[in-house]
């Protein structure tokens, strides 16, 4: 089986090897990762944004020709609600997967930003991935654990994470009865 993904970054790749070894134990996976542009803001501010830069990543893919049985775009973003009258910002990510004929989207859990975090983001303008480096003193953070790792002291991972999205997402492939059950 071949997944091809619009993405280089370890925690992703590591996060489709891991969903595909869990969702197909008996196929042989071979992933194609190859950089392609989401097409969106380098730090989405919605979720929105968010989906539409995992569709974008994925369609870009095909656009590019590789032959693929799945492809998938993985993109991790910010989104802000406004409750009890007070500003929250969360980070959350998107997966959306298609085979050329069906597509399905997985989103995933949220985890509330740290009100610095929402300051550095919505008032200075800064990306979360500098934000969390800066606020570590560690560099790249995006490329291991991520800010969802730092901010759950690493019960749950930026590649942990993104394998909940793809299990998700593929859902409607892996579990096609339920998906197409009518009474």
């Amino acid at each position: 089986m071949k997944i091809a993904v619009g993405t280089i970054r370890k925690p992703k790749l590591d996060a489709v090897k891991n969903a595909f070894n869990k969702l197909y134990p008996n196929e042989e996976i071979e992933i194609i990762a190859e950089k392609v542009e989401s097409d969106v803001s380098d730090q989405p501010m919605s979720l929105k944004e968010i989906a539409q830069g995992a569709y974008n990543r994925a369609h870009n893919l095909i656009k590019k020709d590789i032959e693929a049985d799945y492809y998938l775009g993985i993109e991790g973003g910010i989104w802000k609600n406004e409750f009890v009258n007070e500003r929250k910002s969360f980070l959350t990510g998107v997966v959306y997967v298609t085979n050329k004929k069906e597509d399905s989207f997985g989103y995933g859990g949220s985890i509330e930003l740290t009100k610095y975090m929402h300051e550095q983001l919505f008032e200075k303008g800064k990306e979360l991935a500098d934000v969390i480096d800066d606020i570590t003193d560690k560099t790249d953070v995006r490329s291991s654990n991520g800010t969802v790792g730092e901010l759950t002291k690493d019960n749950i991972t930026r590649s942990k994470s993104f394998e909940d999205m793809i299990v998700t997402a593929m859902a409607k492939f892996y579990n096609s009865e339920l998906y197409e059950y009518k009474k």
